[in-house]
């Protein structure tokens, strides 16, 4: 069925179309400047000399993360978060195999924070969570701190997770989610044909229950306040899916 669009219609369907160009091209620039994830932001990797450096800002502080490899098996790596915390830490991997609860042996680790030991045991980066302590069992509670309280950063501690992490390269990534940039899509072109066919999409939908249906003055308004609605909905949609880490 051939429908006559009006202004309205038509000035939705170009935002809508301008919403799935944009945020496509806002995903493909964000997929394609990766960092390190720390404190829910991404850092940015430069290299200076033989070391690594990762920065950026967290929490409204700046922050860098400098990891410097040393002789044999020592690397260390400094934190600098604003003029809150600088930790200098060391990591020493792999020493002498420790045997662990299991009955196999796994290298042994040595972790140091500001020239005491954060922890000693054993370590196998091949487990997800592979730390063992020094009588070789499993410790599970190595993980990040959780802050408390209004301050983002109250509760924060270096951990030896996140020495090891650092020391040993970790892992890039970026914000904005392709799957979830083409569910929005998907619903976005969903409501495009809504805009676009109303009444044939009401007479199908109608068809079958009521002889030669037709809408009345409140569906007629409600369905244009859906049109305003549903593309600020899909407007958060996309923000969210941008900000969203694969």
């Amino acid at each position: 069925m051939d429908e006559e669009r009006t202004q309205f219609q038509k000035v939705i369907l170009m935002i809508l179309a301008a919403m799935i160009v944009l945020f496509g091209v806002l995903t493909g620039v964000s997929r394609a400047h990766k960092g390190v994830l720390f404190e829910e932001t991404l850092l940015k990797v430069s290299a200076a000399a033989e070391q690594a450096v990762y920065s950026g800002e967290a929490h409204g502080d700046p922050v860098t993360i400098t990891v410097t490899p040393g002789s044999g098996s020592k690397t260390t790596v400094e934190f600098v978060i604003g003029d809150r915390f600088h930790d200098i830490c060391t990591v020493e991997y792999p020493l002498e195999n420790i045997r662990t609860s299991r009955g196999d042996t796994v290298p042994g680790i040595r972790v140091l924070k500001n020239g005491a030991v954060l922890f000693e045991g054993g370590y196998d980066q091949n487990e997800e969570y592979g730390w063992y302590d020094q009588d070789g069992i499993r410790n599970p509670m190595l993980m990040a701190s959780a802050a408390f309280g209004n301050d983002p950063w109250s509760g924060y501690e270096t951990t030896a997770v996140s020495v090891m992490r650092f020391a040993q390269g970790p892992e890039l990534t970026a914000r904005g989610s392709w799957l979830l940039y083409f569910l929005m899509v998907f619903l976005t072109l969903l409501l495009a044909l809504a805009v676009a066919f109303p009444m044939t999409l009401f007479y199908i939908q109608h068809a079958c229950d009521v002889r030669d249906p037709e809408p009345s003055d409140f569906y007629l308004a409600t369905m244009k306040i859906s049109w305003v609605v549903y593309p600020c909905l899909l407007l958060f949609g996309y923000i969210w899916a941008l900000r969203q880490f694969p």
